[in-house]
């Protein structure tokens, strides 16, 4: 009756279903034990007209203009421009820490070349990387350390930045 079974009917699932139906011209069967698609991002409108958001807000980007193009014969959308500010030393200055940040904070006017000499002139070498802490201290220097990533990082982990492997906080650019 069905060319293909596919569990599940959150996105990758929906997906897979929808292509090999319309690419293929294959008959497919989509089960998920909830009893609603489109997984966590699923929303519905309330009894009183109020779109609900049963698993919490999902923010959708992508760079890639063929998935948006794809994306948008199923939905419509909302423009939302996300911007997370944090209160750091009495001011709010924008998160993830970009050149914005850095500027805000230390009341500079850098350029992205700029940065990477200021950056240079406050990090700590190290003569060995071990821990998170070690990373960021030997990049940014101590004291954006200690504004932004310790307490971040402990809330984060449950354990200090000194705890942690390099290998942990290594990803963030």
């Amino acid at each position: 009756m069905f060319d293909y079974l596919i569990a599940g009917a959150g996105f990758a699932g929906a997906v897979v279903a929808e292509q090999m139906a319309r690419s293929f011209n294959k008959r497919v069967l989509i089960v998920d034990r909830r009893t609603h698609i489109g997984g966590n991002a699923y929303d519905h409108y309330n009894e009183a007209g109020v779109l609900v958001h049963k698993y919490g807000p999902h923010i959708f980007h992508t760079n890639s203009e063929d998935v948006f193009r794809y994306l948008s014969r199923f939905t419509k959308w909302r423009d939302y421009e996300h911007r997370v500010l944090a209160s750091v030393a009495g001011q709010l200055v924008p998160i993830p820490i970009n050149l914005n940040t850095v500027n805000r904070l230390y009341k500079l006017n850098l350029t992205g070349e700029q940065v990477k000499g200021y950056f240079a002139s406050v990090a700590e070498p190290k003569a060995s990387i071990r821990t998170s802490e070690d990373v960021v201290v030997s990049q940014v220097g101590r004291d954006l350390y200690e504004k932004l990533f310790r307490g971040y990082t402990r809330k984060q982990w449950a354990l200090d930045p000194s705890e942690l492997d390099a290998s942990v906080i290594s990803r963030i650019p």
